[in-house]
């Protein structure tokens, strides 16, 4: 076998950790491997599987004849669709990862990493089984952070047949960490496109009437702690830009009343959409708290500032795709662990904007009022956060490239 000395000290440290009660049991196999080819993949965070779960069950309409095993670290999904195994991935050790493909003998080896695994790799190469990495968002850490051997990461990476990249900025980094020019696609990321969030159409109709063309921007779901700064925000770019309007939309709507006092004490001219006041042209900010519209504001505006992403609650910020799937540029604090995935992923594209701090927000704000630098990031904010599909179908077809290659070398 092809296993080199950093490989084979890799392995000592991982037989270590097994004898330290790492990943232990005996596995939850069934008695016989199924009959014609088996595809097996392998996911390290449960919140892929959904997305993961379409790509097998549209590979089963294409090849109703392919079985499915699915390993894990942890738990099973709840919801293993039909004809598809679960195991739980064994230590990354050669007698173990040899037991487990003499008894499964995979046709393909898929991975929706968030680390590799170099012994379950090399073992699949040392076999011929082909080897896919299909980016579910942890792709590029996978470039970037490896606690072992550079020579060691890049013999694995060339290992793989097929690498599908959800971004280009993924793309250099992860052939720039060993992987063959040849076998990386930019396809985008492998998800499900979540619904737009509505919009009453009249609604968006008659505020763009109203606003007659005038700039905006959002602060969206944030927290009280937050408002004076983004006031202040606000002011400072008004000397630049006389007609811009701000649309706040409190993170709890039960503190309208809060919010519309600290704004009357803060001496700004200000409309309050519950009350229905009108939105003449010398107030400065909108109080948009009424529930259920942020699709209309998230529409309406080009630029938003994510709340609670500088002070609050993260586990209540809003969800950044939900902007960026309807053309909004995404800017935002460092508190981002709710959504961390999807913030490394807009900044990768050049879809966001990160601040430090609260000081930096009109700044920040200025540098994005810019049209066209407005316009570049928001396309690529929506590329980001609506490519589902696309990718979904490139990857269904790659896949069974490789599965149909496999099995006319086998006749």
């Amino acid at each position: 076998m092809g296993f080199s000395p950093s490989l084979l000290f890799y392995e000592l440290r991982e037989k270590l950790r097994a004898r330290g009660g790492a990943r232990t049991g005996a596995p939850n196999r069934p008695d016989h491997r199924p009959a014609g080819q088996l595809a097996w993949f392998h996911i390290d965070r449960l919140q892929d599987w959904p997305a993961v779960i379409e790509l097998m069950n549209s590979l089963s309409d294409d090849l109703p004849d392919t079985s499915f095993l699915l390993t894990t670290e942890g738990a099973a999904p709840d919801d293993l669709p039909d004809g598809c195994a679960h195991e739980h991935l064994p230590p990354d050790l050669r007698g173990t990862m040899s037991e487990f493909m003499s008894f499964w003998k995979p046709d393909i080896s898929v991975w929706f990493p968030q680390f590799l695994r170099p012994v379950a790799v090399q073992t699949c190469a040392d076999l011929n089984v082909p080897l896919v990495m299909i980016d579910t968002g942890g792709v590029f850490e996978i470039s970037q952070a490896w606690p072992f051997s550079p020579l060691l990461k890049r013999g694995l990476l060339r290992k793989f047949q097929k690498i599908l990249s959800g971004d280009e900025a993924t793309t250099i980094a992860i052939i720039s960490a060993g992987a063959r020019r040849s076998s990386v696609e930019t396809t985008g990321t492998l998800q499900l496109d979540s619904p737009a969030l509505p919009c009453n159409h009249a609604e968006w109709e008659t505020m763009i009437e109203l606003l007659a063309g005038r700039p905006l921007w959002l602060a969206a779901c944030i927290d009280m702690a937050e408002l004076r700064s983004v006031v202040a925000a606000h002011r400072q770019v008004l000397r630049k830009s006389h007609r811009l309007l701000l649309i706040i939309v409190p993170g709890n709507l039960d503190e309208s009343d809060e919010f519309a006092r600290i704004l009357n004490d803060m001496g700004i001219r200000f409309a309050r959409r519950s009350l229905d006041e009108d939105l003449e042209i010398d107030v400065q900010i909108y109080l948009a708290d009424d529930e259920g519209e942020m699709g209309l504001w998230y529409r309406l505006a080009p630029i938003t500032f994510m709340g609670r992403t500088l002070v609050g609650s993260t586990d209540a910020s809003p969800n950044p795709f939900d902007a960026a799937a309807l053309g909004s540029v995404v800017l935002h604090g460092p508190l981002v662990d709710a959504h961390s995935v999807k913030y490394q992923r807009l900044a990768r594209a050049g879809a966001s904007r990160e601040i430090a701090q609260m000081g930096e927000l009109g700044h920040a704000l200025d540098g994005l009022l810019a049209p066209d630098r407005a316009a570049i990031m928001a396309h690529a904010a929506w590329q980001i956060s609506s490519a589902g599909a696309e990718v979904m179908k490139r990857a269904r077809e790659a896949l069974i490239e490789v599965l149909e290659t496999q099995k006319a070398q086998r006749k």
